[in-house]
């Protein structure tokens, strides 16, 4: 995480969280921010309704430098190889979008993923990563995009911002 900590997507986390606490606030909900060691299982924050984790918008690759909310990347392998946020320990993941936030079940996402994701289908460019698998040249991750669509057709909560 040392290599992480400053860049340029690490502080755009880091702010997006802080808007999200600010949405507990509101709610009155009752939560804590999560250990740096738990920061290392994806969570957050643990809520009167679970962990969980929030995601910023995503660029769809290294090259198109803006942040967007149509697609949603999905990491069922880390950059070790070893599991992915989508098969963590979180409860709830939270989508920042330009408006909201999504919040869905973290078990709910990854049986759609299941679903809808062929992961054994590996793609080398994140222009094909639609539905696919994808690893990224030098890493050991396994990651696919899935449009915000298709997250919106499972139980899911929306959090106006």
């Amino acid at each position: 995480m040392s290599h992480w900590k400053n860049s340029e997507s690490w502080n755009r986390g880091q702010v997006v969280e802080k808007q999200f606490a600010k949405l507990m606030d509101i709610r009155e909900l009752d939560y804590r921010k999560s250990s740096k060691k738990e920061q290392f299982k994806h969570i957050d924050y643990h809520s009167s309704f679970g962990t969980i984790d929030v995601k910023a918008k995503k660029r769809l690759n290294r090259g198109d430098g803006k942040e967007q909310d149509e697609f949603i990347w999905l990491e069922f392998k880390n950059v070790q190889g070893k599991a992915g946020w989508l098969c963590g320990e979180t409860n709830v993941i939270a989508f920042e979008r330009d408006n909201d936030f999504v919040l869905v079940k973290r078990k709910d996402l990854l049986e759609l993923a299941l679903k809808i994701c062929d992961i054994k289908h590996i793609v080398n460019k994140s222009t094909q990563a639609l539905y696919k698998g994808y690893r990224r040249k030098g890493r050991r991750d396994l990651i696919s995009l899935i449009k915000m669509s298709d997250i919106l057709k499972i139980n899911h909560r929306i959090w106006k911002k």
